[in-house]
């Protein structure tokens, strides 16, 4: 299983970023990375995380330009 979105603080994410950015979450608690799953899932636009204008200011400079990669693999 293999996805690719790309999140910053404030970016409003369409319906198929939500969607990936959901499985990703359940995957991590499968595997019991709580902390990374709570992490991610502030992103989700149903978390109502209010974000800091600081997080917001780095978000509009750096967010589109700063990618950050995982992969995580699920065995069959």
């Amino acid at each position: 299983m293999g996805s690719h979105v790309v999140v910053w603080a404030g970016k409003r994410l369409s319906d198929e970023e939500a969607a990936e950015t959901r499985r990703a979450v359940e995957l991590l608690r499968k595997i019991g990375d709580e902390d990374a799953a709570r992490n991610l899932a502030r992103f989700l636009p149903e978390s109502g995380h209010a974000w800091s204008p600081d997080e917001l200011e780095t978000g509009a400079h750096a967010g589109p330009w700063i990618g950050l990669s995982a992969g995580v693999a699920q065995d069959d």
